[in-house]
Parts: C-alpha cells; sequence; structure tokens
C-alpha cells in the first residue's frame, strides 16, 4: 500500500469497550472508586487493569472489583 493510500484510509472510529469490573476500595465509612478491568481482547483468560487513583491515610492495599453500575462511563483500557 502506498503512502498516499494510507493517507487516504479511512480510520475506523475505536469502539469504547464497556469495564468488566469497576476497582473499589473501602475508606472509612464509604467505597471510593479506583479504577477499572477489562478482560483482554485477544480473548485470553486475565484482566487489565487501570487504577486512576491511589487511597492516603489508612487504606491497608486491598481493593474489590464489582461489576460496573449501569450509569457508570469509565475511560478505555
Amino acid at each position: 500500500m502506498s503512502i498516499s493510500e494510507q493517507a487516504t484510509r479511512q480510520i475506523k472510529p475505536r469502539e469504547k469497550r464497556r469495564p468488566k469490573f469497576i476497582a473499589r476500595a473501602k475508606i472509612g465509612n464509604g467505597w471510593q472508586t479506583l479504577g477499572a478491568a477489562w478482560e483482554f481482547k485477544n480473548g485470553e483468560p486475565g484482566l487489565s487493569v487501570k487504577l486512576n487513583a491511589l487511597p492516603v491515610g489508612n487504606w491497608d492495599g486491598t481493593f474489590i472489583l464489582l461489576p460496573p453500575l449501569p450509569t457508570e462511563e469509565t475511560s478505555e483500557a
């Protein structure tokens, strides 16, 4: 494929995938959303986890993965 063909080729819009799980940690009396987890695109077993925040203070490093709520929007991993 020539350079001019590559330049004129239509670029497909990136499909926005919904995360399989949302990462949350119990902080005090509530929950803090830390990030999200997606299944691998190639179908292999496992998850790709993206953490957008880390709690500070009294946090023991433990977090859980829960299914996202229908209204939650997150960026793709």
